[in-house]
């Protein structure tokens, strides 16, 4: 029955092979709203800031509730650069993620989806997710401890045979794709009110 609805189970996930994964990310500060950034809406912010992410990921359960939808857990650093209208930001998160593959109708490639879900701490807040607290009162203000949100979408490449052949065998599978990096307070639980940033932009996964 999954197999007709296209979800598939990871090649990994029999074995010892690919538990552990490497990502690089680069994205930009967004006005977007969460909701729509998912269908990669994106109205980008007047201060054009962006931030590099690296993360390291290891697998904790090939399924969950007995669905083929792996679960890692994440820690990453970012830096975020905010273009010289005040200090850069450093920053660490740790995250649970979930991910599950689907076959695209008439064809046997696979995308990947990933949602992580965990906490995000800034040295220096962005601009763009201060000016969206500050809308709210002249006080109103985020917080450098926030919730975290991950969202990705992947295209393996050893499904392709020609990156097949330039991929390393000690690398289980390589992933591009879609990346959404997400601070908010969850409606004031982790600051004064509702509010946060996106940054939307690509990355690069290796597991192995």
């Amino acid at each position: 029955m999954l197999a007709a609805v296209g979800l598939a189970s990871p090649a990994f996930a029999s074995d010892e092979s690919g538990r552990d994964n490497v990502r690089l990310n680069w994205a930009k500060a967004s006005e977007t709203d969460l909701t729509t950034a998912f269908y990669g809406d994106y109205d980008a912010s007047p201060e054009s800031e962006y931030i590099i992410a690296g993360s390291w990921g290891r697998r904790l359960s090939p399924t969950m509730f007995g669905l083929p939808i792996e679960l890692t857990g994440n820690l990453g650093l970012q830096w975020v650069n905010s273009r010289g209208l005040q200090d850069d930001g450093y920053g660490i998160n740790a995250y649970i993620k979930a991910h599950y593959s689907l076959r695209l109708p008439w064809t046997q490639k696979h995308v990947r989806f990933g949602l992580g879900e965990g906490l995000s701490y800034l040295t220096e807040i962005p601009l763009a997710e201060q000016r969206d607290f500050a809308k709210k009162g002249p006080d109103i203000t985020s917080e450098k401890l926030m919730n975290y949100v991950e969202w990705t979408i992947d295209v393996p490449l050893r499904q392709f045979g020609s990156m097949d052949r330039l991929i390393s065998k000690d690398i289980d599978d390589v992933y591009v794709g879609f990346f959404i990096f997400h601070r908010s307070s969850v409606f004031g639980l982790f600051a004064e009110t509702k509010g946060g940033i996106n940054f939307m932009g690509f990355g690069i996964e290796a597991r192995y």
